[in-house]
């Protein structure tokens, strides 16, 4: 009789602690954890035409911590290849290139921004259309993994020139 009150004690505890689990909830708010040194604003990801197979995401990264971190992959469901870019000029013609991370200064921050940094979605899974949103899923090297939702919306029109690459001389 002892065991089996202690066993229907136990089980009612259980069932509580896993009913009040399920109450939390998960907040896609950029200071949502506090503690994290990194957070992230006004991320966006650019409309494009059905026949695109490529769009950019765009964001602003706010080290809040005391040393340099980096930016070093992104994840989303939106395209099956996710690069970072950059833009530099050479000989007159703006370039886009990819680079192995994003640096964010501490106690700075780095836009990703259209002529700048950015994240290239390549080979789209689906056409972004305008309000729609869409995980990123953000690598860094000291904060580790951030989540964030980026809503799709208008951006000025990208430069062809941007998207050629340099002939090889």
């Amino acid at each position: 009789m002892f065991k089996m009150k202690s066993y229907l004690r136990m089980m009612l505890l259980l069932s509580s602690l896993f009913l009040l689990l399920g109450c939390t909830a998960t907040v896609d708010h950029p200071h949502a954890g506090m503690g994290q040194k990194v957070h992230v604003h006004g991320a966006w990801v650019r409309a494009v035409p059905p026949v695109s197979h490529m769009s950019a995401a765009y964001l602003t990264l706010i080290n809040h911590g005391e040393k340099e971190d980096q930016l070093l992959s992104v994840e989303t469901e939106l395209a099956k290849v996710v690069e970072l870019h950059n833009v530099k000029k050479k000989d007159g013609m703006m370039s886009m290139f990819p680079v192995p991370f994003v640096p964010v200064p501490a106690g700075g921050e780095q836009n990703l921004k259209p002529g700048s940094y950015h994240i290239m979605l390549i080979n789209l899974t689906q056409t972004p259309k305008l309000g729609e949103k869409y995980d990123l899923v953000l690598h860094f090297k000291h904060a580790g993994v951030l989540k964030v939702s980026a809503t799709v919306r208008e951006g000025q029109p990208m430069k062809k020139e941007m998207h050629k690459v340099p002939k090889e001389k």
